[in-house]
């Protein structure tokens, strides 16, 4: 198994991050404009900021199916799941503000939090690949046997 060089994690962690951060700035756009009367300023940026999530998820996703493929196959299923939740929440959302289908809110806000975990659950990840890559596990770092 060919071990990702710190470099190529180290861009992972930089999309990943820009990935998280995006989403963290839906969240807050998403509560100016749930209560207040002149909200669709709020609602268009949260569109467009929608645009810059599923950009950075897209990247995120083919960088992942390029570079971290082999090596990490548990983050190349998440990262995709990721991308789809992603569009999925981007679709639902153009149906609730374009064809006034308020019933999906239901929907929109609880996969929001879905979304949310895994913008905190990725980053968590990447520093750990880094962390693991910068220790080389060899057997001569193993401690010996012992007899008893």
């Amino acid at each position: 198994m060919n071990a990702p060089t710190v470099r190529t994690l180290n861009v992972f962690i930089a999309l990943v991050a820009a990935t998280s951060l995006s989403i963290f700035v839906q969240a807050i756009l998403a509560g100016e404009f749930v209560s207040q009367n002149h909200r669709d300023g709020w609602i268009d940026a949260h569109g467009i900021v929608a645009d810059v999530v599923a950009g950075l998820a897209l990247v995120t996703m083919i960088f992942t199916i390029v570079a971290l493929r082999r090596p990490h196959r548990q983050l190349f299923g998440r990262t995709i799941t990721f991308f789809v939740l992603v569009v999925i929440q981007i679709f639902i959302g153009h149906f609730i503000t374009d064809f006034k289908q308020d019933w999906l809110i239901a929907i929109h806000v609880p996969l929001a939090f879905i979304i949310f975990g895994g913008a905190i659950l990725l980053p968590f990840q990447a520093i750990g690949m880094r962390r693991a890559a910068a220790i080389p596990v060899t057997t001569a770092d193993m401690p010996a046997p012992t007899a008893t």
